[in-house]
């Protein structure tokens, strides 16, 4: 959906075809866009202990 919707933004290389992500060219995206979207994924996989001490360094409102 990305590339579809900017392509000038975001592309995809062979080499991550068997990957679920694309890349994004430098320069080229919002980073108060791209901030909640990364974190959200990192909280998807990070550990337990990990997530523990990010929610301890930066609380919530």
């Amino acid at each position: 959906m990305l590339m579809q919707a900017d392509p000038a933004t975001f592309f995809l290389h062979p080499h991550y075809i068997p990957h679920n992500l694309v890349l994004v060219r430098a320069g080229r995206i919002d980073p108060a866009w791209a901030r909640p979207r990364l974190i959200r994924h990192w909280r998807e996989a990070a550990p337990k202990r990990w997530l523990k001490a990010w929610d301890a360094a930066n609380p919530h409102p």
